[in-house]
């Protein structure tokens, strides 16, 4: 059985992977009260743009029955970049890369939310943890490194997914 994936087909692979890292990283933040770093941030906007693209080129797919290279392209750089970010943030969590003065970080108290006074935790300028802090990791590595992993697997699977419609 050979395995043929289209623009189409790749655009809702992007597009569930997208949506599972970043729902992933909502329920670590709203769920587990892991509060993201000002790099995390980035990484989801990333993110944010592959399923933009993503739903955009599968929609279009879907009513037009057209491939397109282009949706496939773009998604692919927002994948690269999600990996660029991920890995400098990997890299600043290592102490391998200094941080930005704006991941200098701050102590977060989510105490006032967790008990349900909201509007109580709107009156302290809070600041984000720390990019140079992991604080979730699995056998070593941290959700950027997950981060950077999975996107550049998404990534590949792009670049073949062009090369085999070439060939």
């Amino acid at each position: 059985m050979t395995l043929r994936m289209t623009s189409f087909h790749y655009s809702l692979f992007a597009l569930a992977l997208s949506a599972s890292l970043l729902v992933g990283a909502w329920i670590f933040q709203y769920g587990f009260g892991y509060a993201p770093c000002q790099m995390c941030y980035w990484q989801r906007h990333a993110h944010k743009a592959v399923i933009g693209v993503a739903a955009i080129s599968a929609l279009w797919q879907f009513r037009r029955g057209v491939q397109l290279r282009l949706t496939s392209i773009l998604i692919i750089a927002a994948f690269l970049i999600s990996a660029g970010l991920a890995l400098w943030h990997v890299g600043v969590e290592q102490g391998l890369i200094e941080a930005l003065p704006s991941c200098a970080g701050g102590d977060v108290d989510l105490s006032q939310i967790a008990q349900g006074d909201v509007l109580g935790s709107l009156d302290k300028k809070v600041k984000p943890p720390a990019c140079t802090e992991v604080v979730w990791d699995l056998f070593g590595i941290s959700m950027a490194g997950y981060n950077a992993l999975l996107s550049l697997g998404g990534a590949a699977l792009g670049v073949i997914a062009l090369r085999r419609r070439k060939a």
